[in-house]
This record gives structure tokens, sequence and C-alpha cells, in this order.
């Protein structure tokens, strides 16, 4: 193993990917209106308009690719680990939802390559909105009928990708391994997705609010998007 979770998560905040606000990033679902963190710290405004009092963004690991190479070892190493009898050789691709996912799940291929010294293939739907509905389509890529698919994802908040992502493998008669779903950062709070255990390098529980119901906004503390913006991520770590 090339890292520890306490490791990768150093790793993570040193290369601005993941950030939490002052209190306890372990604080239980039943207790998010009265979270006590710090008042004058700012906290994060999530892409979806959520307010959270953590932030995780893929891309400084994603696109370092020996960062990216060491993540999807210390994954894959993970997973034999903690399924002693799991044997790579069953995995025909690795699929990731685009856009987050889709150099994971090729790296995750190519480390599984070298590991067998057999060829691994990898997919990546994209997110299409049909009405009210969401759904995952191949486009640029495929997955094959009768393939066996492990499924990989950048951070899980909600599972609804990862679930979008199965449901575009079963249309295109692709069979998903059922066990495990490899993950760089698990924020959900949750062990499992459809079924699958979620293996992922840092596990830390971040809570979510719509703007109405935040407490950190109600205790005065302001909501940025830290996102690709320099100045807001130097704000969120300031000293207050």
């Amino acid at each position: 193993m090339l890292r520890t979770e306490e490791g990768w998560m150093r790793l993570f905040q040193e290369r601005g990917a993941l950030w939490m606000h002052d209190g306890n990033p372990q604080t239980l679902r039943a207790k998010q209106s009265s979270y006590d963190g710090n008042p004058k710290r700012p906290h994060a405004l999530l892409t979806s308009g959520q307010h959270s009092n953590g932030f995780f963004n893929s891309k400084p690991i994603i696109g370092d690719e020996r960062l990216l190479n060491e993540a999807s070892s210390d994954l894959v190493n993970h997973l034999l680990i903690e399924r002693k009898r799991f044997d790579i050789d069953i995995v025909n691709r690795v699929v990731g939802p685009a856009t987050g996912a889709t150099l994971l799940a090729r790296s995750i291929a190519r480390n599984i390559e070298l590991r067998r010294e057999r060829s691994c293939y990898w997919a990546s739907p994209e997110k299409k909105i049909e009405g009210l509905h969401k759904r995952m389509v191949f486009i640029d890529t495929e997955v094959l009928p009768g393939e066996r698919i492990l499924l990989c994802e950048d951070v899980i908040t909600t599972g609804e990708s990862v679930n979008l992502t199965a449901q575009a493998v079963v249309r295109a008669y692709g069979v998903i391994i059922p066990s495990h779903i490899l993950v760089l950062v698990n924020r959900s709070g949750l062990a499992e997705v459809g079924g699958k255990k979620i293996i992922a390098l840092i596990k830390r529980y971040m809570l979510t609010w719509i703007p109405a119901e935040c407490p950190l906004c109600k205790q005065g503390s302001k909501a940025i998007r830290p996102k690709g913006k320099k100045e807001e991520w130097e704000r969120l770590n300031a000293a207050y």
C-alpha cells in the first residue's frame, strides 16, 4: 500500500483537493441542523447549489498522471485485501461516469492490466437529461454484451451517478461485478450503493444543506464556491 487514509488525506489537502470546515467531520446525520462550526470561516457552496462543511475536487489528483496511477494502485490493493479471493482476471472492463471518473476508470484498467499481463478495457458513459429524467449513455466508449464490469467513481455524495452508470451498463448487456465500487473519496456516509460495498481511499462524511436550512449560514458563515478559484480556496483555509 502506498499511503494510508491519513496519508491520502494530507496529500489531497496539500494539492487543494480536499477541505473540511472547522468542527467534527464525522457529525451524524441526526445532528445536521445543529452543526457547530467556526462561524468566522466560510463554508463550501457546491455546484448543486447546496451548502456543505466539506469539499472535494478530484481534478488536482486526476490531472496528475503519477498521483492518479498511485491512487488507482492503492484502490486495487484495497480490493484485493478486502476480497482475499477476488480474482482480477474476471474483470473485462472498468467503467466510471464522465467526466470525473473517466481518467480514473482508464487508470484502474491499466493497473489491472499490469498485474495480470492481459488487457483490461475501460469506458465512461455521459449524463443525458431527458425532460425530468437523467440517465447515462455510452457515446464515445462502449460496453460489450457479456463483459464483466468493475464500477468506479471519483467521489460519492449521494450515489446517483453510480446508479445511473450501473443502469447504462445493464442496458448495454454488460454484467456488473456485484461486490464493490472503487472510489477516491466517499463523502456520503454510505457503506454501499446498490448493494455494492464502497472501497475508498478517503472516507469522510461531509454534511450538505439546502441554503435555507444551512446552520453555518445562520451562524454568520458565508458560503463560497471554491472549485477552480485560488482566491476562494485561500479564504477557506485562512486563519480565523
